[in-house]
């Protein structure tokens, strides 16, 4: 495996990339139908992607709900390259740029499938259960060291 480049989108090229590894992994894989994953948003968050050579293999956007609060969207790794710390490498390069940007806190919607990873990477469960896009969510958040602290 090439060396993983973890980094804010930046061309059109880039987060075409990042939209077929959702694709792959959201609505191929999890069955979540186009119009909840497609939501409008996409123009208005920060994008950020896992590249292995010229193969973007991961992804996530953060949205900005208020000015002090950041959420982490969409995060999707493709199949064959899960628990090798794409993730983490992901949420890093995220959680970098939010401190440099002074913002004090994120917080994401995790599969219920997913909390353990997001539990091992600093983040604390905020919240009962819920459904989102028919699969169990629990909301998560992490405080940010940083400007914002």
């Amino acid at each position: 495996m090439s060396k993983i480049i973890f980094k804010k989108v930046e061309t059109h090229v880039e987060l075409k990339g990042a939209f077929a590894v959702r694709r792959e992994v959201f609505i191929t894989e999890q069955k979540i139908r186009e119009e909840e994953e497609w939501d409008g948003l996409d123009e208005v968050c920060l994008q950020f992607i896992a590249r292995n050579g010229k193969r973007i293999i991961g992804t996530a956007r953060v949205h900005f709900p208020s000015p002090n609060e950041a959420k982490i969207e969409r995060m999707a790794v493709l199949k064959a390259f899960r628990r090798q710390g794409v993730g983490t490498g992901i949420l890093v390069c995220i959680e970098q740029e939010l401190s440099k940007r002074g913002v004090p806190e994120a917080v994401l919607h995790a599969q219920i499938t997913a909390a353990p990873f997001y539990r091992a990477c600093g983040y604390d469960e905020t919240g009962p259960h819920f459904q989102e896009a028919g699969i169990e969510h629990v909301k998560m958040s992490r405080r940010l060291t940083g400007k914002g602290s």
